[in-house]
């Protein structure tokens, strides 16, 4: 059986960037990832989605 992957180290350190890791499920097709620019589909968010977020729109 596998171990769950932690989503933070154990003892994180002031100042060091950390990265969640992602799981391997749920992935585009080979050509389907090189068009949206992703291979997973959770992180395949629309550039329009940004438009009504104050803090990442870069249209301000």
């Amino acid at each position: 059986m596998m171990q769950p992957i932690p989503l933070m180290p154990k003892d994180p350190m002031f100042s060091y960037a950390y990265i969640a890791f992602q799981p391997f499920g749920d992935l585009y097709g080979e050509r389907e990832a090189l068009n949206r620019g992703t291979v997973f589909k959770v992180l395949d968010i629309p550039f329009s989605s940004y438009k009504n977020n104050p803090i990442m729109n870069p249209f301000k």
